[in-house]
């Protein structure tokens, strides 16, 4: 029988239709473009090749074209229907999770636990916008590395994915000196593995080194295209590590180049989420960014999410009104989100409600409110999703709204309970930067 390059058995109709399916999925693991015309020549060798079917619903979902993507994974898990276990349920947790089935978690740690060294799969449970992340979990980042330490026995430490999907999870659920060497392993056997790099950016971010890790994207930024799917977000992290070393026209200038809609080739999703966190941010620094740019953000986020939805995206749904200046926008933004969560459509609970209700605070210039409304819901923040470099726009929205309301000691506390354990370029010095006193009216 024909292996794959994980070494698992495999039905297919040819070696060669493997080979390429592997390619394939190699290219998704590390989030560079080509993967769909891979898949594509596998299946026009082995138009019947179950797991082929479900690599290419994982290439439409990952370009954004879920409706596709589900129609694919449909066909993979019929063809499979007949095939050994292992394919069996490779197919339908491929299909579960795509279609948001309520058992799509349960079917995947199963899986994992008989089939470890089976990747696709699993890969729906890693990262911060997987199962998990998305999950409503107040503890995901525990559960995430959990899950694979749980397979990593049957991967060594060889394996440029593994290494980078599990050194990433240990960064995130603060074990940076763990997790680092893990991501530059990851680096030197797949040097052009963007997920390993964005990984790595978080490491740099979580152990205070902004100047170093500025160097280290902007050495491998240009090799990426930029039509890639995380070119945007690598960018966003070159640009949020300007602003926090206090260069706002820097981060501007990189925000006009690749992060804001005009310029971004990423998911709607993903531009939205980090043009408005880092329009917001710009806002609590005080930097004066033209309005045009956020209102081209707030009609675009508009236009693309008309309604709440996702509560990770909702809190930047508001996030881009408010820096727009949309009141009446921001009200919509919230009022969803309480039908929403009313009707037991939001995961996270009502974190997500109390947090766009800080952002309209602020907005309006309650600033006391807006620090008391975001300190409150910090416990459960986590269960957003997101990576901590990205929540720490809430974090950023408690000090400076703290600071705006006249009380700079409890800004310098809250600060330094972050910049003491982790960020630690997050300190005295960036705590300056921030505006104190009179309220803004922009």
């Amino acid at each position: 029988m024909l292996r794959d390059r994980f070494d698992q058995p495999i039905t297919a109709a040819s070696a060669r239709a493997v080979a390429l399916n592997d390619d394939a999925v190699e290219r998704l693991f590390a989030l560079q473009p080509g993967a769909g015309a891979l898949v594509d020549a596998a299946l026009a060798l082995d138009p019947d090749f179950a797991l082929a079917h479900c690599t290419k619903a994982r290439t439409l979902l990952q370009a954004g074209e879920t409706p596709a993507g589900m129609r694919w994974a449909r066909r993979g898990r019929a063809l499979a229907a007949s095939l050994p276990k292992r394919e069996r349920q490779h197919a339908a947790v491929v299909c579960a999770a795509i279609h948001g089935e309520a058992d799509a978690l349960a079917q995947l740690r199963a899986h994992a636990a008989e089939f470890p060294r089976d990747p696709v799969p699993l890969s729906f449970a890693v990262g911060v916008y997987g199962l998990l992340g998305f999950g409503g979990f107040r503890d995901f980042l525990a559960q995430q590395v959990a899950l694979l330490e749980g397979v990593a026995s049957a991967w060594g430490a060889a394996d440029w994915w593994f290494q980078a999907a599990l050194g990433w999870a240990y960064v995130e659920a603060g074990s940076a000196d763990r997790g680092i060497p893990m991501l530059d392993r990851a680096l030197e056997e797949h040097s052009d593995n963007a997920n390993a790099v964005h990984g790595r950016l978080h490491g740099y971010y979580e152990q205070g080194a902004a100047a170093e890790g500025t160097a280290f994207v902007d050495a491998w930024l240009p090799r990426y295209a930029r039509s890639a799917v995380l070119h945007g977000h690598l960018s966003w992290h070159r640009a949020l590590f300007a602003l926090q070393r206090g260069d706002a026209d820097e981060a501007l200038a990189i925000y006009r180049d690749a992060v804001g809609p005009a310029a971004s080739q990423a998911l709607p999703m993903f531009t939205v989420i980090d043009a408005a966190a880092l329009l917001f941010r710009a806002k609590l620094h005080g930097a004066d960014w033209p309005l045009a740019l956020r209102q081209e953000l707030a009609a675009f986020a508009a236009e693309r999410y008309p309604q709440a939805g996702i509560p990770f995206v909702n809190v930047h749904l508001a996030m881009a009104a408010a820096v727009a200046g949309d009141r009446g926008r921001l009200r919509a933004v919230e009022a969803e989100v309480a039908g929403r969560l009313a009707a037991g459509k939001q995961a996270s609970g009502p974190v997500v409600a109390d947090l766009c209700a800080a952002v309209a605070a602020f907005s309006d210039g309650d600033y006391a409110l807006a620090a008391k409304l975001t300190e409150a819901a910090s416990p459960d923040a986590t269960r957003l999703g997101g990576s901590h470099a990205q929540r720490d726009v809430l974090f950023d929205l408690a000090v400076a709204a703290w600071l705006r309301a006249g009380e700079q000691d409890k800004a310098a506390a809250l600060a330094a309970t972050r910049s003491n354990h982790r960020a630690g370029h997050l300190d005295a010095s960036w705590l300056a930067h921030l505006p104190a006193g009179p309220p803004d009216q922009s």
